[in-house]
């Protein structure tokens, strides 16, 4: 059948068919992962290094920290799969840093400990550090860096005065400065971007913390989770879709226990937890509404964790999707990337901490990376027929075309 549709469909049918939409909620199976493990290549002397994951960018590379058991701060490193591990250094003055976002252009921003000072946010790029201060520029002030886009816009949050509240969440660009968010109250913190939306938190004095999307200078408040307390937004992707946690009370849990959810357009979506768990929160969430994060505390024991993915109303446990390599514990995720790699951490055979990058392991003509080859791959196939530099060219020779429909057909439902 699939071999007459392939007949009598090209190419009279393409035009016809390159306007249609991809099909949503269609089912998918969940991909199995490749595993690198990252460890940061230095000899402690005492104990092993402890190495952390926090951020990855579309072209594979991962940013996070590493410190030996002795060391009281941590060291910034970038790992890319051309050239592995590099530590960032440290400026002049500065103890330790931790980096928490890379944009696709490398640049690099984060959190900072200056001796004599405290806590800064920076942006990192080319050997360049470049400090962002608080609001208040004295000893005993902070600030702190959580993202940058592609345009090199950071946001995060700083104290107002030299306190730990209250805080200003700020976007920063080096060409406008600071902009700080002060129609969100009194304290707020920025905690993710995507494009020109801004997510984070707000909490007025004696209030609990809501989340919030920042848009153009139209803010939109979210609300407590259903049948909880509090929501703080974590992630944002291109779409609008923002992923966060809340609070709901729960016996065992003074503060309440954390849920994690999606929201959108208005509309929460709890994304519950791993079988036994009590607490989930979000890491990070892709263009294809893939979300990754923690879940964990078993039978009280806030020891124990599990990183998860949760798609299309399937929470899955990512230790579960390495069969290649089953002697790694994965205890949490905390990025993805539109290709579908995952930044996670956990314990290698060794029982050392480390870092791991999941590589989906996909099959040729699975274009919407849900790693089955159906009817949403051939739609975008045919919605890029006769382009170039597609994704979409599977035979490699430059063009999408008849040779690579019939690769997707023969890989069908794989």
């Amino acid at each position: 059948m699939l071999a007459l549709f392939a007949r009598y469909l090209v190419p009279t049918g393409v035009a016809a068919l390159a306007g249609l939409c991809v099909l949503p909620g269609h089912a998918y199976a969940q991909c199995q992962y490749e595993v690198t493990i990252l460890q940061f290549p230095i000899d402690c002397g005492i104990g092993t290094v402890i190495t952390a994951g926090l951020s990855l960018n579309e072209n594979g590379a991962v940013v996070g920290r590493y410190k030996c058991p002795i060391s009281k701060f941590d060291r910034p490193f970038l790992w890319t799969p051309q050239d592995g591990f590099t530590d960032l250094g440290l400026p002049p003055g500065v103890m330790g840093a931790i980096p928490t976002d890379i944009n696709d252009g490398g640049v690099v921003c984060g959190t900072m400990y200056v001796s004599g000072v405290g806590y800064r946010g920076f942006v990192y790029e080319d050997g360049v550090w470049t400090e962002l201060p608080p609001v208040v520029d004295a000893v005993g002030a902070w600030s702190s860096a959580a993202a940058i886009s592609n345009a090199g816009v950071v946001v995060g949050r700083r104290s107002v005065r030299v306190n730990t509240s209250p805080q200003n969440a700020y976007i920063w660009s080096a060409e406008q400065g600071f902009t700080d968010l002060t129609i969100l109250g009194d304290n707020s913190a920025a905690t993710a971007m995507n494009g020109t939306r801004v997510v984070g938190w707000r909490a007025h004095a004696g209030q609990e913390k809501e989340g919030f999307l920042w848009e153009d200078g139209n803010v939109t408040l979210l609300g407590s989770i259903p049948g909880g307390f509090t929501s703080s937004a974590s992630a944002v992707n291109g779409f609008g879709t923002i992923a966060g946690s809340g609070r709901i009370r729960m016996d065992g849990f003074p503060v309440g226990a954390t849920r994690a959810f999606l929201w959108e357009r208005g509309e929460f979506t709890m994304l519950g937890t791993l079988p036994d768990h009590a607490l989930s929160g979000v890491g990070d969430i892709s263009d294809l509404r893939i979300v990754v994060g923690i879940s964990g505390n078993v039978d009280g024991n806030p020891n124990i964790s599990d990183g998860f993915i949760w798609r299309s109303g399937l929470m899955t446990n990512l230790n579960d999707l390495v069969p290649l390599d089953p002697s790694i514990l994965i205890q949490n995720a905390t990025a993805i990337g539109n290709s579908g790699q995952i930044v996670a951490n956990g314990h290698d055979p060794k029982s050392d901490v480390v870092a791991f990058l999941l590589t989906p392991i996909q099959p040729l003509g699975d274009l919407d990376r849900d790693c089955t080859v159906g009817i949403n791959d051939l739609l975008l196939l045919l919605q890029q027929w006769g382009m170039t530099n597609s994704p979409a060219d599977l035979n490699g020779d430059g063009t999408v075309g008849i040779l690579d429909l019939l690769i997707l057909l023969a890989n069908w439902g794989s």
